[in-house]
C-alpha cells in the first residue's frame, strides 16, 4: 500500500528460482496507494497488537500475478510476511504460529496447525532452524500434504 516493493525479497535466489517471470514482476512492483505511509509505524502497530494479546494471522491476498496490485507473489510472500513479523518484534516462533497453530485455532480447524499423532500431516521440512532464523523457512527441502510427500518445486 505504501509503495514498498518485494524487490529485495525477489532477489533472494531461494525465491527467484521458484517463481516464473510474471510472479517476479508482480513481486517487484508496488500497489502504491498510500505512499505517505510509514512502514515503521505499521510494524510498531503490529508489535503493539501482539503485545496486547491480539491473535495475528499471517497470509497474503494474492492469487494472480497483476503488477498494479504488486509487491506480493502467491505462496512466496508468506515467507516475506513472516520476516516482517519478526522485524516488527515477534519472535520467530511467534511468527511461525501466525501461519500455523493460530489460524487453525481461530478457524476451528482442529485437525491441523500443529504436529501431533492423528492430525493432518501438512509439513514443510527446511534446512536450518526457522525458530532462530526466520528466513530459513525459504530453505525448503521437502513438502508433505496430508501425509503424502510432494516434489519440492
Amino acid at each position: 500500500m505504501m509503495g514498498i516493493t518485494g524487490e529485495a525479497f525477489a532477489a533472494d535466489p531461494r525465491v527467484s528460482s521458484k517463481l516464473d517471470p510474471a510472479w517476479l514482476a508482480t513481486l517487484r512492483s508496488s500497489y502504491n496507494r498510500y505512499p505517505q505511509g510509514n512502514l515503521e509505524d505499521v510494524l510498531a502497530s503490529v508489535k503493539a497488537l501482539h503485545e496486547a494479546g491480539v491473535d495475528l494471522l499471517a497470509g497474503t491476498d494474492v492469487a494472480v500475478p497483476v503488477p498494479f496490485l504488486g509487491g506480493m507473489a502467491h505462496g512466496a510472500s508468506i515467507h516475506h510476511e513472516l520476516q516482517l513479523l519478526v522485524r516488527a518484534g515477534l519472535t520467530p516462533v511467534d511468527a511461525l504460529r501466525t501461519a500455523t497453530s493460530v489460524p487453525a485455532r481461530r478457524f476451528g480447524l482442529n485437525d491441523r496447525g500443529r504436529i501431533a499423532e492423528g492430525l493432518r500431516a501438512d509439513l514443510v521440512l527446511v534446512d536450518g532452524d526457522p525458530t532462530v532464523t526466520i528466513s530459513d523457512t525459504l530453505n525448503i527441502t521437502g513438502v508433505w500434504r496430508r501425509g503424502s510427500h510432494h516434489e519440492n518445486r
